[in-house]
């Protein structure tokens, strides 16, 4: 993919970050990571547009404050795309906040680069 936007993993799971890396990597993305909340919000404070996948269900700071402190600044929130990761009923759960999408683990690859590409597209 020419030009593919950075995705931010932010996950806890070390396997998960490690395997989405992989997949992304090979499919052209660059890629950072964090293991919570916080590490993600230091590092969108200073970063160009983002992807983001977020999973909710994190320590220091969760999933959930991360999209509510995002959409405390609108400026920030819109340089960004925002899908969340995890389970089926912590997604049904966070049907309130205002994301750009929602993949369910365990998801497949093709599920995640199908949820991934249209809003690269956007950010490219």
């Amino acid at each position: 993919m020419a030009h593919a936007p950075t995705v931010l993993i932010v996950d806890d799971d070390p396997q998960i970050r490690k395997m989405l890396v992989e997949v992304l990597a090979l499919e052209g993305y660059p890629t950072e990571t964090a293991v919570n909340g916080q590490e993600a919000l230091n590092l969108l404070a200073r970063s160009a547009p983002r992807l983001i996948l977020l999973d909710l269900n994190m320590p220091v700071v969760d999933g959930r404050s991360v999209v509510t402190r995002l959409e405390a600044d609108p400026e920030a929130r819109a340089r960004h795309k925002i899908v969340l990761i995890s389970a089926w009923s912590l997604l049904e759960a966070a049907s309130d906040l205002a994301v750009d999408g929602k993949l369910v683990k365990p998801f497949t690859v093709g599920q995640l680069l199908s949820t991934l590409e249209p809003l690269a597209s956007g950010l490219s």
